[in-house]
């Protein structure tokens, strides 16, 4: 990281502009979001512009526009899990099904749980997964977006 951020100016002295986007131009992480420090803390640079600028200790800081890497002030609010789940489902960003990097089954093989007469045991056995995972599938308490 390098120097410690330790004014907002400092930070947004970091940026380029990109229409009304300030983006972050020093190291971001694997999903594109600017990282930074603050007196030595690592951290998100948009969460720490907003640091400068109100209590964001039990809040998550959320984009109004899709650059991942923005860090204009005017860009950001303050919200909870829920407003930032439906962000990124309105921005089509959210990751669900076999889009998720750690998901072992797809949705091919959930429409084929779901029609299947055989138990839910031997299902599970046959796709790698527990029980209570396909108990979840069969169920639709989980893959919902899949029909």
């Amino acid at each position: 990281m390098g120097r410690k951020a330790q004014t907002l100016d400092k930070l947004l002295s970091n940026t380029t502009k990109d229409g009304e986007c300030l983006r972050w131009a020093k190291i971001k992480d694997k999903d594109g979001y600017g990282i930074t420090s603050i007196k030595g803390i690592k951290m998100p640079a948009h969460r720490a512009v907003m640091s400068f600028l109100g209590d964001v200790s039990t809040q998550y800081v959320l984009h109004k526009c899709t650059n991942r890497d923005c860090v204009n002030p005017d860009h950001l609010y303050l919200g909870d899990q829920q407003q930032n789940v439906q962000d990124q489902i309105d921005a089509g960003t959210f990751v669900r099904g076999s889009k998720n990097g750690k998901a072992i089954l797809d949705e091919m093989s959930v429409e084929h749980i779901r029609s299947s007469t055989f138990s839910i045991s031997a299902l599970a056995k046959y796709y790698g997964v527990s029980y209570y995972t396909l108990w979840d599938v069969k169920r639709n308490r989980s893959w919902k977006h899949v029909k």
